[in-house]
């Protein structure tokens, strides 16, 4: 008696409806894990809850110099996690009533060397006030899950030199 997958043609198309199902399994278990997280804000020096906010410089017109967000030991959070991604950032105060850039880089080695692999991810950010009470919500973040463990600097440009932005960041942590 004969079985279906018996012949190569269709052994061919049931492994193809393996690597599709296996691929949503894989999606929808991504989804289910961002969706239903928990959130961790982070402010300078990698400290949970801190209500002190990292503080970004700019150039004039140009990025600024590079500010240490994440270090090697800073990620994970809770232990036994063993990815992340930072998903948003809440501003906490603005020197510019100007549009700013931020960008996000991150990697293993050096901020240069990461910065020319292009590994980041760029937000703007447009003014809801000058000073601290800018009264705005957190920006989302389009980025890249991460391995623990992996460094991530930020650095700001606006159209007026040594502008500062501060903020907090929100990150997702997962077991992969």
């Amino acid at each position: 008696m004969k079985k279906i997958g018996d012949s190569g043609a269709e052994y061919q198309v049931l492994k193809d409806v393996e690597t599709i199902a296996t691929d949503i399994e894989t999606k929808v278990n991504e989804i289910e894990n961002h969706f239903h997280n928990t959130e961790l804000w982070l402010g300078n020096g990698a400290v949970e809850d801190s209500l002190t906010g990292y503080q970004l410089t700019s150039g004039n017109n140009l990025f600024g110099s590079e500010v240490l967000l994440l270090d090697t030991g800073d990620t994970p959070v809770r232990a036994g996690n063993t990815i992340f991604a930072i998903h948003r950032m809440f501003i906490t105060a603005l020197s510019s009533g100007t549009p700013y850039y931020i960008r996000f880089i991150y990697g293993t080695g050096t901020v240069g060397d990461a910065e020319t692999a292009k590994q980041y991810t760029t937000i703007p950010i447009t003014s809801c006030g000058v000073g601290v009470n800018t009264k705005g919500s957190p920006a989302g973040l389009i980025f890249p899950r991460l391995a623990v463990g992996t460094k991530v600097w930020a650095k700001c440009k606006n159209a007026s030199n040594l502008a500062t932005i501060s903020g907090l960041i929100g990150i997702h942590e997962y077991v992969e």
